[in-house]
C-alpha cells in the first residue's frame, strides 16, 4: 500500500479502494460488493456503518472495521498535511517586519500557544476544510444510545464515549423523565469551591424547575449541551474525570442555604449523584457521566411552589454569593424563571399540577406486568443453533469472571461441553473457582495470554500441537493467578488496559482468524459477578474478529450484572441483537438443568474398563484426557446417553452403513442393545465376530 501513502483519499479510484480494503483484511466478497457499488475515494470518505450494513448487506464487524480504519487513514493524512503546511509557513519571510501594523499585532491570528501567525488566506481555507473533513468523519461514526434507567441507583451501567443520547427533552407525561445536559468540560478543571458552586447551581436550578412542574427529570454532566461546537453533537457523551466523588455529593449541601424553608422537601426530591462510567476503547483515563435524578412525588410537593437562590462564585469578591430568589419551571427542553407578571397565574395552577401528578402516579401502578419470556426455549435455541441437541462437533469458548459458590454447584452442563478454551478473569479460579472445579473432572492446559504468541520459526499447525489446543481444554488466565509463583499478579482495570489489552487482542485474533474456522465455535460470556472493563474489551475483540454478534451469547442470572454489559454491547450492535443473544434472570441451576437435557451424554468422573480377568477397573476422565491419542471405550460408555439422542444417531449410522460407510464402535453397541433391525444386527454380529477373532489372534501373537 506504499503507492497510496501520498495519494489524497479523494483521488483514490475504485481499484485503489479495493486494494486498501484487502490490505486491512476485509473479505473478498465485501470488496467485490463495494467495487460493484462504484465506491471510490470520495464515496469512501462519506460511508457510514449504517450504509455498509443496509446497502451492501455487510455484517456489523467488517462495517465497524472499515469505518474505523478509514478514520485512522484520514487522521494520518491530515496530520501529514498540517505538518507540511506548518513547514511552509516557517519558510515564508515575514514581509511586514518592523511595520506599524506588526508592532500593533493588527491582522495577526493568535494561537493557543501564544504565537502570532500571519499567513495567506489559502492556508486558512485549507485548515478550515481539514477541520470540516475531520468533523464530518467523526460525526458519521457516532451511535445513538439510551440513558441509564431512571431511578435505578447503584446499578452496573456504562456509557461508551462519543455515543449520543437523545436530545434534551421537555415534560412528557410527568413520570417519563425530562433530560438536560451539561458538558462541565471547563468547570471540572476548577478548584473544589468553584466546581461545587457550578455543579450545585445547575442541579438546584434544574431540580426546582422539575419540582414546580411536578415532572421527573435527570440532569447529566459530561454530556455535550452546546449546539454551536461542531466538533461534537448535541447529547454526545464525553465524560469528565472525577478525582473525588465527594466533591459532587457534598455540593448538594447548598440545598440548605439556597432553599430556606423547603430544604427537607428538596432533599427528598433531589436524589444523590450517580457516577456512570464512560468506556473509551482507545483511552486509558477514567471518565464518568455524573447524573442527578429528580423525583417530585405528590405527597411531598403538594400545594408547594419552590423558590431558590442559586449559588454563584464571584471572582471580584472571591467567594460564593447567592443570587436573587427566583421561581423556576421547565419550558420545553430548558429551565427558565417565571417572570413577575406570570407568578400569580403560576400559583393558581398548583392544584391542577398536583392532581395530574397524583393521577399519573396511580396509573403507573395499574400497568399490566411484563410478559414472561420463555427463557428455556431461547437458551436451547441459542446454544444448539436451532437444532434438537448440542452439536458434538461444535467448540465452545467461555469468557468468565469470579464464580459464586452456589454457581459452582450448577456447572455440570459446562463439564459436558466440548470447551476449546476459557478466558478466565478470576485470579483465584484455580484455588477456589471454576478452574479448580473443572480440574476435578477434566484435564486442562493452564496458560497466560502471552502464551498465544506464535514464534517466528513455528507454523500454525506446529503451534497447535505445541500447546495441545485440540486435545485438552486451554485455560487462559487473563488477569494473573494468585497461586502462581511466577510474576503473574492480578492488576486493577486501568493498569490491565495499559499492560494487557494488546495480549488479549492478539490471543482472540489468533484463535478466531487462524485456529478455529468461522461458524465452528460459539462464544459464551458467563456473567457471574459484576462486569469490569476487561470483559467488555474482550467482547469488543471477539465482536470485531468474528465479524458480528451471531456466534456470541451472554448468560447472566443477575439483571444488574447484565445492565453494564448491555449498555456497552449496544454501542456496537443493535439493542435487538443484544436482546436476542442474552439470557437474563435465569438461575444458574435452571440453566444447568435445561442444557443437560439437550446434551447427548453426561460426563462421568470415572469410567469402567473391562480387564482380562473378566473384572473391571476404574479410569478417571481427567486421566483419559491426558491420553489424548487413544479413543478408550468403557463398559458403561453409553449408559448415560439420552434415548432421544440414540434415536437420532441410529438413523444417521444406519444410513451411513447402508451407503458403504465404515463401521464404528457405536454400530456394535446399537446392535448389542437391539436398537437396530434384525438384518442390520446380523451383519454387525458377523463383522463383530470377525473383528474379535482377528483382534485375539493379534494379541496372542504380540504378547503371549
Amino acid at each position: 500500500m506504499a503507492e497510496l501513502g501520498d495519494k489524497p483519499l479523494e483521488n483514490w479510484t475504485e481499484l485503489d479502494v479495493s486494494s486498501w480494503l484487502r490490505s486491512i483484511g476485509v473479505k473478498e466478497q465485501y470488496v467485490q460488493k463495494l467495487q460493484e457499488e462504484e465506491v471510490d475515494g470520495k464515496i469512501l470518505r462519506e460511508v457510514t456503518e449504517d450504509y455498509l450494513k443496509k446497502e451492501t448487506g455487510m455484517k456489523s464487524g467488517p462495517a465497524l472495521l472499515i469505518v474505523r480504519k478509514r478514520n485512522e487513514l484520514v487522521e494520518t493524512f491530515q496530520g501529514h498535511k498540517l505538518q507540511k503546511t506548518k513547514k511552509t509557513r516557517e519558510n515564508i519571510p515575514n514581509k511586514g517586519a518592523g511595520s506599524q501594523n506588526e508592532q500593533q499585532g493588527t491582522g495577526d491570528v493568535t494561537t493557543d500557544a501564544g504565537t502570532n501567525q500571519s499567513h495567506p488566506e489559502t492556508e486558512t481555507e485549507t485548515e478550515t476544510q481539514t477541520h470540516k473533513d475531520q468533523t464530518v468523519i467523526g460525526l458519521s461514526t457516532k451511535k445513538d444510545c439510551k440513558p441509564r434507567p431512571f431511578g435505578k441507583e447503584g446499578i452496573d451501567f456504562t456509557y461508551v464515549k462519543n455515543n449520543v443520547l437523545q436530545p434534551e427533552s421537555g415534560v412528557i407525561d410527568l413520570i417519563t423523565p425530562c433530560h438536560e445536559y451539561k458538558s462541565l468540560a471547563n468547570a471540572v478543571k476548577l478548584d473544589r469551591t468553584r466546581l461545587q458552586a457550578k455543579f450545585a447551581k445547575e442541579v438546584l436550578k434544574f431540580g426546582a424547575g422539575c419540582m414546580n412542574i411536578r415532572t421527573n427529570g435527570t440532569i447529566h454532566f459530561g454530556v455535550m449541551d452546546s449546539r454551536d461546537d461542531t466538533d461534537y453533537m448535541h447529547g454526545e457523551i464525553i465524560g469528565i474525570p472525577v478525582a473525588e466523588k465527594d466533591i459532587f455529593v457534598d455540593a448538594l449541601d447548598y440545598i440548605e442555604r439556597c432553599f430556606t424553608s423547603d430544604s427537607e422537601d428538596v432533599r427528598q426530591c433531589i436524589r444523590p449523584p450517580q457516577f456512570i462510567e464512560v468506556i473509551d476503547i482507545n483511552g486509558t483515563e477514567k471518565l464518568y457521566v455524573v447524573e442527578v435524578d429528580i423525583v417530585p412525588t405528590v405527597n411531598v410537593v403538594r400545594n408547594r411552589v419552590y423558590s431558590v437562590r442559586l449559588p454563584n462564585f464571584k471572582e471580584k469578591s472571591n467567594k460564593v454569593e447567592l443570587e436573587k430568589e427566583a421561581i423556576y419551571r421547565r419550558v420545553g427542553s430548558k429551565t427558565e424563571p417565571v417572570i413577575d407578571q406570570n407568578v400569580f397565574n403560576f400559583y393558581q395552577r398548583v392544584r391542577d399540577r398536583d392532581d395530574l401528578r397524583e393521577e399519573t402516579e396511580k396509573s403507573q401502578f395499574l400497568n399490566t406486568p411484563d410478559f414472561c419470556e420463555d427463557l428455556g426455549r431461547k437458551l436451547t435455541m441459542l446454544v444448539t443453533s436451532g437444532k434438537k441437541f448440542i452439536e458434538q462437533e461444535k467448540w465452545y469458548i467461555l469468557v468468565t469472571n469470579k464464580f459464586q459458590q452456589d454457581h459452582l454447584r450448577s456447572i455440570d452442563f459446562l463439564l459436558n461441553m466440548k470447551i476449546f478454551c476459557v478466558f478466565d478473569f478470576d485470579p483465584d479460579s484455580k484455588v477456589s473457582g471454576f478452574c479448580g472445579k473443572y480440574l476435578q473432572h477434566h484435564a486442562a492446559n493452564l496458560h497466560f495470554m502471552q502464551n498465544y504468541k506464535i514464534p517466528s520459526d513455528m507454523s500454525i499447525r506446529e503451534f497447535e500441537r505445541h500447546l495441545h489446543l485440540f486435545e485438552q481444554t486451554s485455560w487462559i488466565f487473563c488477569n494473573g493467578r494468585n497461586d502462581y509463583r511466577g510474576n503473574e499478579n492480578p492488576c486493577d482495570e486501568m493498569t490491565w488496559i495499559k499492560t494487557k489489552i494488546t495480549l488479549l487482542r492478539e490471543s482472540v485474533s489468533l484463535i478466531c482468524k487462524q485456529i478455529l474456522p468461522k461458524g465452528s465455535f460459539l462464544v459464551i460470556f458467563l456473567l457471574t459477578s459484576p462486569v469490569e472493563k476487561p470483559q467488555l474489551h474482550t467482547f469488543y475483540e471477539f465482536f470485531t474478529d468474528m465479524e458480528g454478534h451471531e456466534d456470541i451469547i451472554c448468560i447472566s442470572e443477575s439483571e444488574e450484572n447484565h445492565q453494564k454489559w448491555q449498555s456497552f454491547a449496544e454501542a456496537y450492535c443493535s439493542a435487538d441483537a443484544v436482546n436476542r443473544s442474552s439470557i437474563v434472570g435465569m438461575k444458574m441451576s435452571h440453566v444447568n438443568a435445561t442444557l443437560q437435557r439437550i446434551q447427548p451424554m453426561t460426563t462421568r468422573a470415572t469410567k469402567h474398563l473391562s480387564v482380562f480377568t473378566k473384572g473391571e477397573c476404574l479410569l478417571e476422565t481427567k486421566e483419559e484426557e491426558r491420553m489424548y491419542s487413544l479413543e478408550i471405550l468403557s463398559v458403561d460408555q453409553c449408559d448415560e446417553t439420552s434415548n432421544d439422542f440414540i434415536e437420532a444417531e441410529k438413523e444417521n449410522l444406519e444410513r451411513q452403513f447402508y451407503h458403504g460407510g465404515k463401521v464404528k464402535w457405536l454400530n456394535f453397541w446399537l446392535a448389542e442393545k437391539k436398537f437396530v433391525g434384525k438384518s442390520f444386527r446380523e451383519m454387525h454380529t458377523g463383522k463383530y465376530q470377525n473383528f474379535s477373532v482377528t483382534f485375539r489372534k493379534e494379541v496372542q501373537t504380540k504378547y503371549l
